[in-house]
């Protein structure tokens, strides 16, 4: 009984924490929404930005650009050299990732609160600086097909999913692979 009432306890105080946590939100004047969600019990901060277009949003027969252009976002910028981004982030004791879903792409960094400022600065500048190469293209385009060859290629319970999905969803993009297909990821030319 005491097992069980501490396992409901700390399911539920995560819960309470998000339940006091001030929540605001705005438009800035280019229109991105901003959504702040205050949480004093440590001073950290994750600093993310969602871009509204997932694999979803692909056209037919260029899946996993989504995915693929998450990756190109950690290249070269304006201001910052090719991986300086996330080597910033580790030097400030940080980390940070990128996500895909058909939806949505996000990427986020997790810093010391003081250096919020700066994670926004080099957001703003991998947002609207890229600069990629066609080396920069190539070697991305190698990554994520080597990434698909071991998350799925190699995996039998991968492949049965990315069917079975594929099944469910035969005339709607949520059938074709965040990672996209290996036919049409080898073709991906920008």
């Amino acid at each position: 009984m005491i097992i069980r009432f501490f396992t409901v306890l700390g399911l539920c105080l995560p819960l309470q924490a998000l339940a006091q946590a001030k929540v605001s939100e705005f438009m800035l004047d280019n229109g991105m929404q901003v959504v702040v969600v205050e949480d004093h019990r440590a001073p950290v901060v994750v600093h993310m930005v969602w871009y509204k277009v997932g694999a979803a949003d692909e056209a037919p027969g260029k899946s996993g650009i989504a995915h693929f252009l998450e990756h190109l976002m950690f290249k070269k910028t304006k201001n910052l050299a090719s991986g300086e981004l996330s080597d910033t982030v580790a030097a400030n004791g940080g980390s940070d990732n990128a996500f895909t879903n058909q939806d949505y792409t996000g990427y986020y960094q997790r810093v010391a609160a003081d250096r919020l400022e700066l994670m926004m600065r080099m957001e703003a500048d991998r947002m609207t600086g890229l600069q990629l190469s066609v080396d920069d293209i190539a070697t991305e385009r190698d990554v994520v097909i080597e990434e698909r060859n071991q998350r799925t290629e190699s995996s039998p319970g991968a492949l049965f999913n990315e069917q079975r999905q594929a099944a469910m969803y035969m005339n709607h993009n949520y059938g074709v692979p965040v990672i996209g297909w290996m036919h049409e990821m080898r073709k991906v030319e920008f």
